[in-house]
């Protein structure tokens, strides 16, 4: 019989073999069991020891000599049941540690000047990053924003940005050329946009007071996120003198 089974419901492989060996095998000293497993000699104890741990598999002594029996399979489900309690235990657990871990992530993430993510997954967890904390009534800019990228980046963008409107969080942006992509944003509620051609090589958006990521879209696509009150108020300085020159 295969391991793959046992292997998914959380025994390792050697812990499979041993048990699907004392299934067969009956009640057998650790030779037999070696001989028929293939298994080496140094961890059988080990093995043998976890199993029983799990209810697995008992010992008994016979003529002052060690032997092993494997549980009747319906302990299996005996042990789904109980590993099924402890996750459940732990994931309490660890829904009561979220507030203390969620203020130790701020406190670090503080002192962090800029994080760089790579990819379509990375530019998610950066703007989630960026939007995290942000309400109603807060604003964000973008600048050198194009059409001219992977399709993904721009379906990306566009999803986004439904959930900003959601938030009822503003958002001016100065693309770099007019195009459907353009038109489309200039129709979405909480949004204005301008356009001013060749601003700049890459692309950068700055999300409230303090934090700024700078978007390159050359493949494999990279994403800076400062966070840095001077350099945000950097930024918008410089976007509000593009926007007075940048046309509708």
């Amino acid at each position: 019989m295969e391991t793959a089974v046992l292997e998914h419901i959380g025994l390792t492989r050697n812990e499979s073999i041993v048990y699907l060996t004392l299934l067969q095998l009956g009640i057998s000293r650790t030779g037999a069991i070696l001989k028929h497993s293939g298994l080496n000699s140094g961890k059988i104890y080990e093995i043998l020891e976890s199993l029983k741990a799990k209810g697995l598999a008992s010992e008994s002594i016979i003529n002052k000599v060690k032997h092993f029996t494997a549980a009747p399979p319906a302990q299996l489900v005996d042990y789904l049941k109980k590993k099924k309690e402890m996750l459940e235990s732990d994931e309490h657990k660890v829904k009561s540690l979220l507030p203390d871990l969620e203020k130790l992530r701020t406190i670090s993430r503080k002192k962090v000047q800029a994080v760089v993510y790579t990819g379509l997954r990375g530019l998610k967890t950066a703007v989630d990053e960026a939007m995290e904390g942000m309400v109603s009534g807060q604003d964000m800019i973008g600048m050198g924003i194009t059409s001219k990228k992977d399709p993904r980046y721009n379906a990306f963008w566009e999803a986004w940005s439904k959930q900003r409107i959601a938030r009822k969080i503003f958002a001016r942006h100065i693309f770099s050329e007019r195009s459907d992509y353009y038109d489309a944003f200039k129709k979405l509620k909480y949004t204005k946009a301008r356009v001013l051609t060749a601003i700049t090589p890459v692309a950068v958006d700055v999300f409230g007071e303090d934090r700024v990521i700078i978007l390159n879209y050359t493949e494999p696509g990279s994403w800076i996120l400062i966070y840095d009150k001077n350099t945000a108020t950097s930024f918008k300085q410089f976007f509000e003198q593009l926007w007075k020159i940048a046309k509708p």
